[in-house]
């Protein structure tokens, strides 16, 4: 949450969207810092509505109002003047306006954050999410760490693939058995490189259904050998980059081994979605999309 901190030798308003109707920009948990120094960090959905939502905040800045405010906006035309957010998607939202949250208060055990009119507070447990209330409002967040992303392979398309997650705020984690890769050593972007024996893949990768992994080993030999620990893990995503026909013969191997056709159905293979990719940044894009896809549906 890089929103989530205060610029030194400047005050700040931290903007949270806590709540949207309908088409909107930007969604619930959306943040965005707008400092005193005219430093803005993070988003809460763009356009005229971002635009507003900074003059509001740079104005309590002005007047260093201490209240946290509840401010509506509506896309609609029709909305009342003091509501229009000069949009026209037809939704609504809701957004916080939090003036010098206290971000130096926030510790490891930190599970969520709590705001109220009196201001944010950080708590050391799950809320249940959202806003609440009208005139007696509460907004509660949940608070997790990046989704970690296992990459095994760490050649052209995991160059090409770190930027791309870091991008979506992921943590990547590139994990080869060879002694040197120059894909590997170029990538300067990847928060840790591991070179260890793909026999050991499993020790790695966490069983709690946050982990991302992504097989893309230089052989087909290596495919497999990875394959067959993550199987029975409890995973976020499982992806492999192989052909069609790669894919049948791997899984086939699988069969005969034991795994069921409910543990190979869970594996994105080929990879990414369909958009005709060939280069490694145009399949990178691809895998991060269907992450993406993942990632986002209700569970």
């Amino acid at each position: 949450m890089k929103t989530l901190e205060l610029f030194a030798g400047s005050k700040s308003v931290l903007c949270i969207v806590a709540e949207t109707t309908g088409s909107c920009p930007g969604k619930t948990g959306f943040k965005m810092t707008v400092s005193s120094d005219g430093t803005l960090l993070g988003s809460v959905g763009g356009g005229t509505l971002e635009f507003k939502v900074i003059a509001a905040a740079r104005e309590m800045l002005q007047q260093s109002v201490s209240e946290t405010a509840l401010v509506s906006y509506s896309h609609n035309q029709l909305a009342e003047p003091g509501e229009k957010s000069g949009m026209i998607c037809s939704g609504s939202q809701k957004i916080l306006l939090i003036p010098s949250p206290p971000m130096n208060h926030m510790m490891d055990s930190t599970r969520g954050i709590r705001v109220t009119a009196e201001g944010l507070e950080f708590t050391g447990y799950h809320n249940r999410e959202g806003l609440t209330g009208d005139e007696c409002w509460i907004y509660t967040e949940n608070l997790q760490l990046p989704w970690p992303v296992f990459v095994f392979g760490g050649g052209h398309c995991s160059l090409a693939l770190t930027p791309v997650l870091n991008s979506l705020n992921m943590r990547t984690i590139i994990i080869d058995d060879r002694d040197y890769v120059h894909t590997m050593k170029a990538n300067d972007q990847a928060w840790k490189k591991i070179h260890m024996s793909y026999l050991d893949a499993g020790k790695l990768v966490p069983d709690n259904g946050r982990a991302i992994v992504i097989i893309m080993p230089a052989s087909h030999q290596g495919d497999a050998v990875i394959l067959r620990q993550m199987l029975t893990k409890n995973l976020k995503y499982l992806g492999m980059m192989a052909s069609r026909t790669t894919t049948h013969h791997i899984f086939s191997m699988m069969r005969a081994e034991g795994f069921t056709e409910e543990q190979l159905a869970r594996v994105h293979s080929p990879i990414g979605i369909s958009i005709g990719s060939h280069s490694p940044c145009e399949i990178a894009v691809s895998i991060a999309a269907e992450i993406i896809n993942v990632c986002n549906r209700k569970s």
